[in-house]
């Protein structure tokens, strides 16, 4: 059996339903909240702004990048262990590499962009395609066009799909991998995509 994309969302959509008092979503294995994209994109790229203005080493890039890859590690580990993986996405997986279509259909659920696996090279290549994602899309609105890739989250949480599959056993795993945008909308590409391959650190 295929992973079903449509059922797994469906699944999320109607589990976003249930919300604790402050607004908290429990479902996957993990918590969630509503959180406006807008919000976000404006402490990435005014963190960006900033850090870019002072003198210093660090890449405000990389940093959101692997800030957000550490997070997606986490937070699809707790996916793939939870209850609902287990009954709704596992049934589906006849192969290893499957759970990187069903990590992709979660993201999308949770509303990350139009998103599509191109290749999987199993242990060394991914090629993710998006488009529609809202940081392309945020920065476009607010800054114009960019002079480089702008989809941090998704560059982070692609490595950490990557990471959980053919990375050491979790938590160890993190950054075996890293993901690289080439094209991004919010350079005045069609669409945004990326390739993420084994870290050469």
């Amino acid at each position: 059996m295929a992973i079903d994309g449509s059922k797994i969302i469906h699944a999320v959509l109607e589990g976003s339903r249930i919300r604790e008092s402050k607004g908290i979503i429990p479902l996957f294995g993990v918590y969630l909240s509503l959180f406006p994209t807008r919000y976000y994109n404006r402490l990435s790229f005014e963190f960006e702004q900033k850090l870019g203005s002072i003198q210093t080493d660090m890449k405000a890039a990389s940093l959101l990048t692997e800030a957000s890859q550490a997070c997606g590690y986490a937070t699809f580990h707790g996916i793939r262990n939870s209850w609902e993986w287990e009954v709704i996405v596992e049934p589906m997986i006849e192969r290893r590499e499957d759970q990187i279509m069903g990590f992709t259909a979660v993201a999308v659920a949770f509303g990350w962009g139009d998103l599509e696996v191109l290749e999987l090279i199993p242990g060394k290549v991914l090629r993710m395609r998006a488009n529609d994602s809202y940081e392309a899309n945020g920065y476009l609105k607010e800054y114009g066009i960019a002079k480089s890739g702008k989809c941090y989250m998704l560059r982070g949480v692609f490595g950490g799909f990557m990471d959980l599959l053919y990375g050491e056993d979790y938590p160890d795993g993190c950054f075996t991998f890293i993901a690289e945008e080439p094209s991004c909308r919010a350079k005045g590409d069609t669409c945004c995509e990326f390739i993420v391959q084994r870290s050469s650190d």
